[in-house]
């Protein structure tokens, strides 16, 4: 106690120390992220205007997933609590009207400095997004996979969302885990609502997190040295992806960003479950459909293309009745057995003999062979058809739900209306328009540019049919390999 002039010597108070979301991440980009999947479903039939949408939300989505790594791999632990002795306030004081936050009814606090990282929610909607939409393309769209390297990419692009996204998921985990911050304030000068840090100096920790405070606001020209009115020992935390002065403090109770973010996660824990659980179900549909295309199953399923089954909705139905009635035909009548059979034992089994004629279809292996084969088939159909009302349900409840989490986390850093959000947008307006241009260099192109083209594509043609002709041969040779293998066995 400050016992000259009748009050403590410094109080303190709950604090939560955030890194902001980066500009990178704020709503324009990301809005534009979401625009730019939608455009590519939208257009995947139009071939060079999907591959801008798809390339340019393929790339930022990218970029978001290495983040992910390395925050997960660089995730900063708290540092080792210390107690920090402090003076004792009722619960009743005045003091309370300038600091709701304030620790009352305490002598002591454990610090234990450590800091949010909000990039982790902007992180996590983008790389599940875009996975979320990237599997069932490749599932569901013939167009954007009809070849082998497109297919390729795909798949390297779906294996990088999908260890983003654990990775966000496993960052995500981590966060609530986070311990209560603290800050020390002289009780004549509330804190400012929202404090930058401006630099931490390693003078200001002495020996202990005790002594650094007590010694702080025992000498007024050390305390004029923080350059803040409060103390934060959270400011001495590091981010490896972050500049140290971009760290904020802010009171857990004021109406700001972080703190509101901090009770959402409780708020919202059985929503945030079934997300999660969606998110699963969406995952495991999809999976089983994109393994499907690789199994030796035979299966009367066309495709899975929605349009394509409504087409052939009638011929897959017909298919499946049809065998399920050639099984069920009974064996054929062995009729030397029912001649030699005694009449008297006939009549006297002929209600058994009725109930097994019956039954003796249902248990060939003929039948049990077609109901396998149809149950199997009904199972991917229904999978096909389950997967394209989850995926497009699980994308949206995902994006509202990330959204309102992170709009809870604070406002954003820039406004729409400076470049570094709206640049983003006038960049892929330019891409757009520069291949819809490059689209057109066949009609804009003179005679000469023509000829030039033709003798190119000849020479590249030359070169393919040498590398079929190639590529022929050694199939040829490595069949006649096995074969001399098995015959010399």
């Amino acid at each position: 106690m400050d016992h000259g002039a009748g009050s403590p010597l410094f109080v303190a108070s709950e604090a939560l120390c955030y890194y902001p979301i980066s500009t990178i991440y704020n709503s324009c980009p990301r809005y534009l992220f979401y625009a730019l999947l939608l455009a590519s479903c939208v257009t995947r039939w139009t071939g060079w205007l999907a591959d801008v949408f798809l390339g340019a939300a393929a790339t930022y989505a990218g970029t978001a997933a290495i983040q992910t790594f390395i925050m997960v791999s660089s995730f900063q632990k708290p540092q080792d609590p210390g107690p920090v002795s402090i003076p004792w306030i009722s619960s009743n004081s005045s003091l309370l009207k300038e600091f709701p936050s304030i620790i009352t009814e305490a002598d002591h606090v454990m610090v234990s400095p450590a800091s949010l990282e909000l990039d982790a929610d902007a992180v996590l909607a983008i790389v599940v997004t875009g996975y979320l939409v990237f599997l069932p393309l490749q599932c569901w769209s013939r167009i954007l996979t009809h070849d082998r390297a497109r297919n390729l990419l795909f798949y390297v692009w779906n294996a990088l969302m999908l260890a983003g996204s654990i990775c966000a998921l496993v960052y995500a985990a981590r966060t609530p885990k986070l311990p209560i911050q603290y800050m020390f304030c002289y009780p004549d000068i509330p804190p400012y609502s929202d404090t930058s840090n401006d630099g931490w100096q390693a003078s200001w920790r002495t020996s202990t997190w005790n002594t650094s405070v007590w010694n702080t606001f025992s000498n007024i020209s050390q305390w004029g040295l923080i350059g803040d009115i409060c103390f934060n020992p959270c400011f001495n935390t590091t981010q490896i992806l972050r500049q140290s002065t971009s760290l904020h403090a802010t009171s857990s109770t004021d109406d700001t960003a972080a703190p509101t973010s901090h009770g959402f996660w409780k708020a919202i824990l059985y929503s945030k479950r079934y997300i999660y659980s969606l998110i699963i179900l969406c995952l495991i549909l999809n999976c089983v459909l994109l393994t499907y295309r690789f199994l030796p199953y035979r299966s009367r399923i066309p495709s899975a293309q929605i349009v394509v089954l409504w087409k052939d909705r009638r011929a897959i139905w017909s298919s499946f009745k049809e065998e399920v009635r050639n099984a069920m035909k009974p064996p054929p009548m062995d009729l030397d057995t029912d001649l030699d059979t005694n009449p008297g034992e006939l009549e006297g089994t002929a209600e058994g003999k009725s109930i097994w004629r019956r039954m003796q279809p249902i248990l060939t292996r003929r039948f049990l062979k077609a109901f396998v084969h149809v149950s199997v088939d009904a199972t991917i159909l229904f999978g096909i058809l389950f997967s394209m009302i989850v995926s497009p349900f699980t994308i949206v409840a995902f994006v509202a739900w990330i959204e309102f989490q992170i709009y809870n986390d604070g406002p954003s850093q820039e406004s729409p209306r400076q470049v570094g959000q709206w640049a983003y947008l006038v960049s892929i307006a330019l891409l757009v328009i520069s291949a819809g241009i490059l689209t057109l260099k066949y009609r804009i192109a003179s005679s000469k540019e023509l000829e030039n083209e033709i003798s190119e594509l000849k020479k590249h043609l030359d070169d393919l049919e040498k590398t079929k002709e190639a590529r022929l041969q050694n199939d040829a040779f490595e069949f006649r390999s096995l074969r001399d293998h098995i015959k010399g066995g």
